[in-house]
């Protein structure tokens, strides 16, 4: 059993998989949007050109591996498929740029009668028109001609031009490469891996590896796990740090990674070389965090052994210090820092109250300052990360999970409240990449309190210890 596989998809109040896939309200809007454009162009572009028109939704929606915005000002993608429909011989046929023109017309009317839908984006994209919506979400529209005699479809492209795409081929493909007891970890996977990708390429978005790109390597390399192993069972965990190995190893030999569902050589890695070369070094770092997880001796080492590669989407155990101790002779390898946050009126130096190592309530749009009040207990070269990981219903609709600072001895960091709930600011400290100690402030946001005031702490702490190895 993996050491954080309780914190990868458990029943605990925070997992990864929960952090990084939508809720349950968010499907629902996403579900009830696709199907109301689907309703009103099958109907509408029919009745206007005559021809039949079916809708196909594709992509990371269909697959199951669709995760939620992690940034603010990211949106999440739905495809939905537009087919004409009409037999190969006829002698008059629409144009690419007719089909992507009359769809394109038809969202901006249909815009003009939904309230969620905010903008038609204009020029469209070389393969698709975009509806942008509401609560950070789009839908993209390709548009195909459909011959069903023959089965075949063509994409049509704003150039002009008709490119060979069949995007029901890959989803079968995807859906007959493992068996169907073992489906619903693979999309786990992907979305684990397309979460990591989300939070480690923000600096080289050319070199953030793509949905697709993502979804064939961990297929294939969950496929080389032992047959018997995968029988028997597999923890989260343990299967990522495999697919991890296996990847790297399988991109090692050759990074050419063929679409399995195409006829032709379609090559996914679509990367420049100075690209390649980022997404390489930092799928290394990967191995070394999957390694590292591997070999820890608890949940609470592995955890933050996890979180150097998810960040702040990687929850950690329910506690609130967590101290490292020698493995030969117990003792801690440092005192915890003890951490005084102050509270103001937002934009201002009035002090409203001061809180010791938590905060049990404090009121939405206030400035915070946590301060190690002990900093004789950091060592001279650490580092000091300082790490918010929001949760709540508030949190997920404005797809702002957290976030992360660090630097050479960084003291303080200043936030400020924003969303109701039990948040966290996590503080570790490192030297020389090892984990010294960290300390799990707790911030409780709420909209109305009795008074802000400097509170008494009457509950005992609740310390975790991780041993680590010599």
């Amino acid at each position: 059993m993996g050491q954080a596989s309780t914190l990868f998809n458990g029943n605990v109040e925070q997992t990864l998989i929960a952090r990084v896939s939508p809720t349950a309200a968010q499907r629902e809007f996403l579900q009830s949007s696709w199907n109301t454009l689907a309703d009103h162009l099958r109907s509408s572009l029919k009745a206007k050109h005559g021809y039949t028109i079916s809708t196909w939704l594709q992509g990371s929606y269909k697959y199951g591996t669709l995760i939620k915005p992690v940034h603010p000002d990211e949106a999440y993608d739905v495809d939905l498929g537009v087919y004409f429909e009409w037999e190969g011989d006829e002698d008059v046929t629409p144009t690419a740029q007719q089909l992507r023109t009359w769809v394109q017309e038809e969202i901006k009317l249909f815009a003009g009668t939904c309230e969620d839908l905010k903008s038609v984006s204009e020029p469209p994209k070389p393969r698709c028109s975009r509806a942008n919506y509401v609560r950070q979400f789009h839908i993209d529209t390709p548009v195909y001609h459909l011959n069903r005699d023959s089965d075949e479809r063509r994409l049509a492209c704003l150039d002009g031009t008709w490119e060979d795409s069949d995007p029901k081929a890959f989803y079968k493909w995807f859906k007959n490469a493992v068996d169907s007891g073992e489906r619903d970890q693979v999309r786990r996977l992907v979305r684990y891996l397309k979460a990591w990708a989300a939070v480690s390429f923000d600096d080289v978005p050319q070199a953030r590896p793509t949905s697709i790109f993502l979804t064939v390597l961990v297929t294939e390399s969950f496929k080389k796990i032992g047959t018997l192993t995968r029988f028997i069972g597999i923890d989260d965990d343990d299967a990522l740090i495999e697919v991890v190995r296996n990847m790297h190893a399988r991109l090692l030999e050759d990074k050419h990674v063929q679409n399995p569902a195409s006829d032709i050589d379609e090559n996914l890695n679509r990367m420049n070389a100075e690209a390649w070369d980022v997404f390489a070094a930092r799928l290394n770092q990967l191995l070394d965090i999957a390694e590292r997880a591997d070999v820890a001796e608890d949940e609470a080492a592995a955890a933050v052994i996890w979180s150097e590669a998810f960040s702040f989407l990687m929850p950690l155990p329910e506690a609130e210090e967590l101290e490292v101790v020698d493995e030969e002779s117990g003792r801690a390898v440092m005192l915890l820092p003890e951490i005084e946050v102050q509270i103001f009126k937002r934009g201002t130096t009035e002090r409203l109250a001061t809180h010791q190592n938590e905060v049990l309530g404090v009121l939405r749009d206030r400035d915070l300052k946590f301060v190690i009040t002990n900093p004789h207990v950091v060592p001279q070269f650490a580092s000091v990360e300082w790490t918010v990981r929001n949760a709540g219903g508030e949190a997920d609709e404005a797809s702002d999970l957290g976030h992360r600072s660090y630097g050479l001895r960084q003291l303080s960091t200043d936030e400020h409240t924003a969303y109701a709930g039990k948040h966290y600011m996590d503080c570790v400290i490192r030297l020389h990449g090892q984990v010294h100690a960290l300390r799990r402030v707790p911030v409780v946001v709420k909209d109305m309190l009795p008074a802000e005031r400097s509170p008494v702490r009457n509950a005992p702490w609740r310390r975790i210890k991780t041993k680590r190895r010599r």
